[in-house]
């Protein structure tokens, strides 16, 4: 009997780089033996992508399948063991904190009271005094329009009241003449009472001068321009040069010493400023904050924003409308609110807490509010004196725990 030799250290079952993989893509191919689809009939240089394909999926399986595991059963009873064992926590209550809400928002100065300055006679533009910004002093020069034109007019109209005054003279004396001759009968009653009608004529146009000259005067007066009161320059729409009509907006004037506060305040802060009378802003950071008095509420929430106008009031020293303002609005009752520290708060989705239950973690949902050194207010889903785990790393849900006192 021919004796066997032994099998090469290379071709030892025992030995072979991949066993498993060889046992593998046996099965594999004789799970697969019976759909032609999967292995088709036709020599492997026939379809030469879908052979080279189905060899990649064969032997990537295969490899997949022996993959050696790197840890011995000992090490994975002791992991598994360990991680069953309840973690060790601490528990705390939050903290409560007496004080008055509050909200900081973005505001902006306005004008208290604003008037638009436009010209009574028209004409061109000839000079403008001052610029956006500037603050002027009531009666104060603003502009002025077409001067010349305006002071010949008024010269011309005082000319037409000498012209009055010497044709009234004239008629005058004719007047008194005719008197004298008409009481000797010297000269018809007709020629009497055409001298009376000249001379009330000639009154008549004095009266007629005078008024057109006052009227020259008016608009030599009002080509310039004044400040009705005292205020800043906030608008201006025209330009040296530029025609004027009667009545066009040239210049916007904010009137007064104060100015307006206003902020947009979100509408569920509605109830909690009742009896607010004022609050506090700033236009300069690291300035001291300035008091504003309070004017009005608006009672109308905007529907978009959902968001309601309140409105101060405060002396327009430094202050100019169109300037933003940050503005701190400060509940006048005084709350009470709950704070935890941000280590015994998940934040990665919706804010949760979480508490020992029963020996296991169970997860309760909160809603936050302000963040203040390394602490978070909790608004609503926790209760004064209700214990929660003090920190929430490495923590799950329905992990076993115990807390250590």
């Amino acid at each position: 009997m021919q004796k066997r030799q032994p099998s090469s250290p290379g071709r030892n079952a025992n030995t072979r780089p991949f066993p498993c993989a060889t046992r593998s893509v046996s099965a594999l191919s004789r799970i697969l033996t019976p759909w032609p689809f999967w292995l088709p009939q036709q020599p492997l240089r026939s379809n030469t992508v879908q052979s080279k394909s189905l060899s990649v999926l064969i032997l990537t399986l295969g490899l997949a399948a022996c993959h050696p595991s790197s840890e011995d059963p000992a090490t994975a009873r002791e992991s598994l063991d360990r991680n069953l064992e309840p973690r060790k926590v601490t528990e705390i209550v939050p903290e409560v904190r007496e004080e008055r809400p509050s909200v900081a928002l973005v505001g902006e100065i306005r004008a208290f009271d604003t008037v638009r300055i436009s010209s009574e006679v028209a004409g061109r533009v000839e000079k403008i005094n001052v610029e956006v910004g500037d603050k002027v002093s009531q009666g104060q020069p603003l502009l002025s329009v077409d001067r010349r034109t305006f002071e010949l007019r008024l010269r011309q109209a005082e000319a037409r009241i000498q012209a009055a005054k010497a044709s009234l003279e004239l008629a005058r004396r004719e007047l008194e003449r005719k008197e004298d001759l008409v009481s000797d009968k010297t000269i018809p009653q007709a020629a009497f009472d055409q001298a009376q009608a000249n001379h009330d004529l000639a009154a008549a146009a004095l009266l007629e001068a005078v008024a057109a000259r006052d009227l020259a005067q008016h608009d030599y007066e009002v080509s310039v321009i004044r400040a009705p009161a005292a205020g800043a320059v906030i608008g201006r729409s025209v330009v040296a040069g530029q025609w004027a009509d009667v009545g066009q907006d040239l210049l916007e004037v904010a009137l007064g010493t104060k100015v307006k506060i206003v902020a947009r305040v979100p509408s569920h802060w509605v109830m909690a400023l009742q009896g607010l009378d004022g609050f506090d802003f700033t236009v300069v950071p690291h300035q001291p904050p300035r008091r504003a008095r309070l004017y009005s509420i608006d009672p109308v929430v905007q529907e978009a924003s959902r968001s309601f106008e309140v409105i101060g009031t405060a002396p327009a020293e430094g202050l100019k409308p169109g300037m933003f303002a940050n503005v701190t609005l400060e509940a006048p009752d005084v709350v009470q609110s709950l704070w935890l520290p941000v280590s015994a708060i998940l934040t990665s989705d919706t804010p949760k807490v979480y508490l020992a239950q029963d020996g296991r973690i169970a997860v309760r949902r909160i809603q936050t509010g302000l963040r203040d050194d390394g602490m978070i207010e909790i608004v609503s889903g926790l209760v004064e004196d209700e214990r929660v785990i003090s920190d929430v790393a490495g923590l799950s849900r329905d992990l076993p725990v115990e807390v250590v006192r």
